[in-house]
C-alpha cells in the first residue's frame, strides 16, 4: 500500500486526524504514486476583484458551515486512492518466490511487519509497525470475497507507533494482532507479497494499484492475468484479512 497524504477516518469515534483546507484536490496523473495536489481558494476581500473559481463560487453558495465540512470530506472520499487485491495461500513458497523474482527482474525486499487491529465498527483500521521506529495508520474498506476485490484506503504515517499503539488501544480496543515477514517484489503496477505469517503459514497477495483512469474490470484482469503467470491456482484463494483467518482459527480450537 503507498503513503497518502490523507489521513482515515477513526470510525467515527476519534474523529479526522488530518483536516484540510477547502481545496482543489487534483490526483496526479503519474500512476497514483504521487499525493494529490492541492489547489486551495483562500477567501476573497471585499476588494478583490478576480473572478473565483467555480469551486470557490460553489462554496460561497452555502451558508451553513457543517455543509462546507460535509463537502470536504466528499471531496476527499472521492480521490480515495484504491487497489484490487487477491490473497491466496502458497504451498511452495520457494517455488513461487522464483517466478515473482523472475517476472519483477528481482530478488524481492525483506519487510517485517506487526500489524495490530482495533475494533472498527465499518471496514478495518489497523496500525502497522515496521519495527524500525516508523509505522502507518491505515483505514481500508475491502469486501470479504475470494478472487480480486477492490479495497479502498487512507493511509497516513508515523514515527511513533508504539505511542499511537497506546492510544488507539485505550480508545478503541485491540481486536488482535498480525506479525509476519513480508517478501516484497514489483511486477509493473503491481505489488507481489510472498507473506510468512506468524500461525498461519505462507500465503501471496496481489495489489494491483489501480491508476486514476482505470476500472475495476481492468485492475481484476492485470491481477488474473498475474495469478496465472505466478502459478496461483483458483482452488488456493482466500477470503478476509489474515486476522480475521487467525480468529477463525482461534474459534475451531
Amino acid at each position: 500500500m503507498r503513503l497518502s497524504r490523507q489521513s482515515a477516518l477513526l470510525c467515527g469515534q476519534l474523529g479526522v486526524l488530518y483536516r484540510p483546507p477547502l481545496c482543489e484536490v487534483s490526483r496526479s496523473q503519474s500512476g497514483g504514486e504521487a499525493p494529490p495536489q492541492r489547489q486551495c481558494s483562500a477567501v476573497k476581500s471585499r476588494g478583490d476583484t478576480r473572478r473565483p473559481s467555480s469551486f470557490g463560487r460553489a462554496l460561497s453558495s452555502r451558508t451553513c458551515p457543517t455543509s462546507c465540512r460535509a463537502s470536504a470530506l466528499h471531496m476527499r472520499s472521492s480521490v480515495m486512492p484504491s487497489n484490487v487485491e487477491i490473497k491466496a495461500n502458497v504451498s511452495d513458497p520457494t517455488g513461487f518466490a522464483k517466478k515473482a523474482a523472475e517476472l519483477s527482474q528481482s530478488e524481492g525486499t525483506i519487510i517485517r511487519q506487526r500489524d495490530t487491529f482495533f475494533n472498527c465498527s465499518r471496514a478495518r483500521l489497523k496500525l502497522r509497525d515496521f519495527m524500525n521506529g516508523t509505522g502507518q495508520l491505515i483505514y481500508y474498506e475491502r469486501p470479504d470475497t475470494d478472487g480480486p476485490k477492490l479495497s479502498r484506503y487512507s493511509i497516513s504515517p508515523t514515527s511513533d507507533p508504539q505511542s499511537l499503539r497506546t492510544v488507539l488501544s485505550d480508545a478503541m480496543g485491540v481486536k488482535g494482532e498480525v506479525r509476519k515477514e513480508r517478501r516484497l517484489f514489483v511486477v509493473g503496477q503491481t505489488r507481489v507479497h510472498l507473506d510468512a505469517v506468524e500461525g498461519l503459514g505462507n500465503y501471496m497477495e496481489l495489489e494491483v494499484v489501480m491508476r486514476p483512469e482505470q476500472t475495476v474490470e481492468d485492475g481484476q484482469q492485470v491481477a488474473e492475468e498475474l495469478m496465472e503467470k505466478l502459478g496461483v491456482s483458483k482452488e488456493s484463494l482466500v477470503t478476509g484479512a489474515y486476522m480475521d483467518l487467525l480468529l477463525e482459527g482461534d474459534k475451531e480450537t
